[in-house]
């Protein structure tokens, strides 16, 4: 008996729900009255869903269509639970179980556990349990196939990235800093003569023309000394920005061996400091939690800089109500940390496919800047991304940026995947 239900129309539109794999939940129960009472809760958290009432019908059906995780009854005909799990481990390794069992004794736990189930639930079911444990499950499922793509793109990526990092790192140490230098130094003073003064310019022009002379002074309208006023403090920003950046190139980093644990400790703070623009525009920050630690050689002050670049980034031109994913897998000898943001939708994302080769060029922008974020770039003129590469390179490690589909969820969204890629030390 399959009986399929799609999720309402309101549950998909849910922002947790975006959290969640497309394919349904296959319920593996034989008693009728377990069947309603699982399908009414996978109706009430949202979630699609068939049934199978047994194992053999399971592996059947296992065999045409791919599901989220396969929440199995152990006691059932033809084939049991315990069958069914070891015969579809054969096929799909990583799949994902949740056990029913009517049997509360330790030692019949520990063996359900050691068949390599997720999670396992004793009968009689409660339905507030079984919904927070399914809601948690299918979040693992989603978070492990986000990082198994990601593992598969970050390796692909290294590989086709070696010839232009070739020629990249023998292009850079030809003069490097010094090349870099020039070009920031060149920013500020265009800034300062010419670019940083042409809105200054023009309002002066405008008020020329509506100035009223009374009693030796001059009256304007508080609008255009306001608008002075705002302009000058981009100015200062801006060139605050450029200073740093002038500053950061000509830095030397104090490379230490550090834990990964302790790199990832830094996560909460930048999360913090974006408190107010992560409440206003209503995204969610999903840290990651990495049981594995190495050991990594960084300059910590200077890698604080690259996170809060790439949660600048991420943050300015994600969607509201959204979700800001942070990853971190392990690929070919690097730790890679990934940020994923759904991204505003417009022409500008387009421009991403060829963004790596530009991204050390200044003036680059992925999409045009967002006044209301000036005040969070430490970098002014879209310099952010071209220093997080930089200072990546001095940390021996690698920056990429690149467009994708997000496939893993019910409704397929463009995202924004920016990887810092450090070396492990042996």
């Amino acid at each position: 008996m399959v009986q399929p239900i799609e999720p309402t129309k309101n549950s998909v539109l849910k922002p947790e729900h975006l959290r969640r794999p497309k394919e349904p939940i296959l319920i593996i129960e034989d008693k009728k009255e377990n069947q309603v009472l699982l399908e009414g809760i996978c109706k009430k958290i949202g979630a699609a869903y068939e049934v199978a009432e047994n194992g053999e019908l399971a592996l059947e059906m296992a065999k045409k269509k791919q599901y989220s995780l396969y929440l199995v009854d152990l006691m059932m005909p033809v084939v049991d639970g315990k069958t069914f799990i070891a015969e579809q481990r054969k096929i799909e390794p990583r799949a994902v179980f949740i056990v029913q069992t009517a049997i509360d004794q330790t030692e019949e736990i520990i063996e359900i556990m050691k068949m390599g189930v997720y999670d396992y639930l004793i009968k009689p079911l409660h339905v507030e349990i079984v919904a927070d444990r399914l809601e948690k499950t299918l979040e693992y499922v989603y978070l492990k196939r986000m990082e198994a793509l990601l593992i598969d793109e970050e390796s692909k990526e290294l590989k086709s990235q070696l010839e232009w990092l070739n020629y990249k790192e023998s292009h850079r140490k030809t003069n490097e800093v010094n090349a870099e230098l020039n070009s920031i130094l060149n920013l500020k003073t265009t800034l300062m003569q010419g670019s940083g003064l042409g809105v200054l310019t023009s309002i002066i022009d405008s008020i020329e023309k509506i100035k009223k002379e009374e009693n030796g002074n001059y009256l304007i309208p508080k609008e255009y000394w306001d608008i002075i006023s705002e302009n000058q403090d981009h100015n200062k920003s801006m060139l605050k920005g450029l200073d740093l950046a002038v500053e950061t190139i000509q830095s030397h980093l104090k490379l230490q061996k550090v834990s990964s644990e302790t790199l990832l400790a830094i996560l909460p703070d930048i999360v913090k400091d974006f408190e107010n623009e992560l409440e206003e525009k209503e995204i969610k920050v999903n840290l990651p939690v990495v049981k594995q630690t190495v050991t990594l050689e960084v300059d910590l002050n200077y890698f604080k800089i690259i996170l809060h670049e790439i949660f600048t980034n991420g943050i300015k031109y994600s969607k509201t109500k959204s979700n800001f994913d942070i990853f971190v897998t392990f690929v070919d000898g690097y730790f890679c940390l990934s940020a994923k943001n759904n991204i505003i939708d417009d022409d500008y994302a387009k421009h991403l496919l060829h963004s790596e080769k530009k991204l050390v060029e200044p003036f680059y922008r992925i999409h045009p800047p967002v006044e209301s974020f000036y005040q969070k770039e430490k970098f002014s003129l879209g310099l952010g991304l071209t220093m997080v590469d930089f200072l990546l390179h001095k940390h021996n490690g690698m920056f990429f940026i690149r467009n994708a589909i997000d496939h893993t969820t019910e409704i397929k969204a463009s995202c924004v995947i920016a990887e810092v890629f450090l070396p492990i030390q042996t």
